[in-house]
């Protein structure tokens, strides 16, 4: 007999945590489970620990490749997977014990192809440890129409991006050919193309899920990726795809899409100025971002352009490259000395409607 749900973690470098994510699975109340855990070539002791869980429990199946990406650890285990619904671990995260169960009841009741569920932010920032939960009201997307008037709702708050606060119907996946992309950001690609065609979602109101933001003896780095802005366009032009082959011409709903792209671009300027590159390469790389077509659609279209905060975003829109430098060190202060308020601050935002 095929089991409820099967838990796929792609495992690279993970020894210091591993112990604890995987036993956060092995006891859930809900025991009818396979765990896939795919060691992609690590170089510390995480292929010995997944061969120790497999030994003492015959719901583990330890599976080792070479080094490809977790996108390629998670393909590996969806095409092993028995289970009726798919559930993808980060291999350095925990669950509380009756996540799983709660998340297969309500999509056993209500018939879904995908189940969302709220989580929570664990920082360690400044030698203080906190926490901060996202949860979402409890909703059911019975038709295919209704969950795409409603998708933009869960597009900026990490809820559509990711996939370890998610089940997924396994048949729906394979059904469809659904595996994660090479890509920069695979989850959010990965995800969009989940829900380009779904039928039945659902929403669950818990928050059971703990996901590292950031911890004790981690380092935020400045070292500048100068691809990140390509990624970001590929990106957004993947959900604007999808949201024109769902002919979505709403302009409320198109200010939340636009929105997203919006508030990475003002990510993107504050981790230029914070780094330590020579200021005219900070200006320049400003420069190309304000200046580029999408990144003004989505200032002009965006949510952000709406009330008093859209005060803040007018040097977005002007072009102004020195005040949005500012403004990026502004936030950075903010960020590095009231981290809780910040992170609460954000989830508030991210969360709010006009």
């Amino acid at each position: 007999m095929k089991p409820k749900i099967t838990v796929i973690a792609p495992v690279y470098n993970v020894e210091e945590y591993l112990e604890k994510s995987v036993s956060s699975i092995l006891e859930q109340t809900l025991k009818d489970i396979e765990v896939i855990l795919v060691d992609d070539g690590s170089s510390d002791a995480s292929g010995a620990i997944i061969g120790d869980f497999a030994a003492k429990d015959n719901r583990v199946i330890g599976l080792h490749q070479v080094n490809a990406g977790a996108a390629a650890a998670r393909n590996t285990g969806i095409k092993r997977a028995q289970g009726k619904y798919l559930y993808f671990l980060d291999p350095d995260d925990w669950l509380e014990k009756t996540m799983l169960q709660k998340m297969y009841d309500f999509a056993e009741e209500h018939q879904l192809q995908l189940t969302i569920t709220g989580f929570v932010n664990e920082y360690y920032e400044k030698e203080k440890a906190f926490s901060v939960k996202n949860v979402m009201s409890k909703r059911i997307f019975a038709t295919q129409n209704d969950f795409r008037l409603h998708a933009h709702e869960y597009l900026n708050n990490t809820f559509l991006a990711v996939p370890w606060n998610k089940l997924y119907k396994t048949s729906y996946l394979k059904n469809h050919h659904l595996e994660f992309p090479q890509v920069k950001w695979d989850d959010l690609h990965f995800n969009m193309e989940v829900i380009r065609n779904i039928e039945r979602v659902g929403v669950l109101d818990i928050a059971e899920y703990h996901f590292f933001r950031s911890r004790p003896g981690s380092e935020t780095t400045k070292v500048f990726n100068e691809k990140l802005f390509a990624n970001r366009i590929q990106q957004f032009k993947h959900i604007l795809a999808v949201y024109d082959d769902w002919k979505i011409s709403d302009n409320v709903i198109l200010m939340y899409v636009y929105n997203y792209y919006a508030l990475r671009m003002i990510q993107l300027t504050q981790e230029i100025a914070d780094n330590n590159m020579h200021i005219s390469k900070k200006k320049s790389y400003v420069k190309k971002i304000l200046s580029d077509p999408l990144t003004q659609s989505a200032f002009k279209k965006g949510k952000s352009n709406k009330g008093l905060i859209g005060v803040f975003m007018i040097p977005y829109r002007l072009r102004m490259v020195t005040t949005v430098l500012a403004i990026g060190k502004v936030i950075s202060f903010v960020k590095a000395h009231f981290s809780v308020l910040f992170y609460r601050a954000r989830i508030h935002v991210q969360k709010s409607k006009e």
